[in-house]
C-alpha cells in the first residue's frame, strides 16, 4: 500500500512538473540567433531549431528568416535582418514561424512588414512584439548580444530590460572633463565605437597610444 502511494505521488509531482514546463520550436524558414538574452548556443538549444521553457513569463528571441527565393528564371538566397520577437510563455508547446516567401513580391512586403507567428500547438496565437533589431559595429553579426543588450535598455517596443547584459568591456563612461573614466563600464549615454576606441587607448602603454595618435592623424 504504502509503495502503491509512493508511486502515486511520484507520478503526480511528474506530471506536474512537465505540465509546467514547455518547448519551443521554429518552422524550417526560422533560425534562434538568441534566446531571453543570450546568444544561442548548442547549449540553449535542445536540437538544431528548438530550446526549452520553464515558466509562462515574458521571453524574447532575435530570430532570422532565411527562404530560397524565386527571382525571374533564378533562384536566390533570402536573409532577413535579426527581429526581435517578445511574447509571453505557456504551458503548452510554441512554434515560433514566419510566412512562405516564394517570390520578390512576398520579400518586399516581409521586408517591409515582417511578420513572425507564435502559437501553441493547440492554435493560440500569443501576444507577441516585434520589431527589427538595430546593429552597430563593423561585424554586426560577433556583435549581436551587445546590439540586442543596448535594445534592451533602450525602452523599445520589444524591449525586456531584464534580459540585457553588463558584459560590454567598450563601454566606458565619460567623465565631466570629457575623458574615460578607467575601470568603470557601463552600456548607456554614449556612442559604442568612441567607447571602444577609448577604453583599448588607455590600456595601452604610452608608446603604443603615441603610434596609435600617429596613426589617426595620418587617417583623418
Amino acid at each position: 500500500m504504502k509503495f502503491r502511494l509512493a508511486t502515486l505521488a511520484t507520478l503526480l509531482l511528474f506530471t506536474s512538473t512537465a505540465s509546467f514546463a514547455g518547448v519551443v520550436t521554429s518552422s524550417s524558414n526560422v533560425d534562434f540567433l538568441a534566446i531571453d538574452g543570450q546568444k544561442a548556443s548548442k547549449s540553449l538549444l535542445k536540437e538544431t531549431r528548438s530550446f526549452n521553457i520553464n515558466d509562462n513569463g515574458k521571453h524574447q528571441v532575435v530570430v532570422r528568416v532565411s527562404e530560397i527565393v524565386r527571382s525571374g528564371s533564378d533562384r536566390t538566397l533570402f536573409e532577413s535582418d535579426p527581429i526581435v520577437v517578445t511574447f509571453q510563455g505557456s504551458n503548452e508547446d510554441i512554434q515560433i514561424s514566419a510566412p512562405k516567401l516564394d517570390n520578390e513580391r512576398d520579400v518586399n512586403n516581409f521586408k517591409r512588414a515582417p511578420k513572425i507567428s507564435v502559437k501553441t500547438l493547440s492554435g493560440t496565437e500569443l501576444k507577441s512584439t516585434q520589431e527589427y533589431l538595430k546593429q552597430e559595429g563593423f561585424l554586426p553579426s560577433v556583435n549581436l548580444i551587445e546590439n540586442l543588450s543596448e535594445y534592451n535598455t533602450s525602452g523599445a517596443a520589444a524591449a525586456v530590460p531584464a534580459f540585457a547584459t553588463t558584459a560590454m568591456p567598450a563601454a566606458v563612461p565619460m567623465s565631466g572633463a570629457g575623458k574615460a573614466v578607467k575601470g568603470k563600464v557601463t552600456v548607456q549615454g554614449e556612442n559604442v565605437a568612441e567607447q571602444m576606441l577609448q577604453y583599448w587607448y588607455q590600456q595601452a602603454d604610452k608608446a603604443t597610444q603615441a603610434r596609435f595618435l600617429d596613426w589617426a592623424k595620418n587617417h583623418k
